[in-house]
């Protein structure tokens, strides 16, 4: 993806441009997979930013909703942006996640808004403020292994 797109993301996030939020976001974008924050840091080693500046990073954009965290099974944060569309940089907020049973990848899926997240009733004292669809079992990769052996 290149610069100017990634810059325009930022801005329409109301967030200051700066060389390590653009490489941060280069490495959310390309991800298939949600990333712990020692996968994102190790994508960056060769440009020698340090753990602390990711992790800020990571927290201005969560807290401006360009990305999301999703927890592991260990309950350790992983990190992902899903775009909806990726030559024009369009984010979307409605997706389920996918978790493979086998290699732990977490995966963000499209879904056509809220309508195909299941109503749970709830009694009349609980306020729902977000729901999640996580679905569990052997991505592609994985399935493919799986039937060679």
């Amino acid at each position: 993806m290149n610069s100017y797109l990634l810059s325009n993301i930022l801005h329409s996030y109301n967030l200051r441009v700066t060389d390590t939020r653009m490489q941060v976001l280069h490495v959310l974008i390309d991800s298939k997979t949600a990333l712990c924050h020692h996968e994102i840091a190790k994508a960056l080693q060769k440009y020698f930013i340090d753990k602390v500046t990711i992790y800020r990073t990571l927290n201005a954009f969560e807290k401006k909703g360009l990305i999301h965290k999703v927890a592991n099974k260990d309950r350790n944060w992983q990190y992902a942006i899903y775009l909806k569309n990726k030559e024009k940089g369009e984010i979307s907020s409605s997706h389920a996640h996918f978790v493979c049973d086998k290699c732990e990848r977490i995966y963000c899926l499209p879904i056509n808004g809220a309508s195909q997240i299941p109503d749970v009733p709830c009694p009349g004292d609980f306020v729902v403020t977000e729901k999640e669809l996580r679905l569990h079992g052997l991505c592609p990769e994985c399935h493919k292994h799986n039937n060679l052996n």
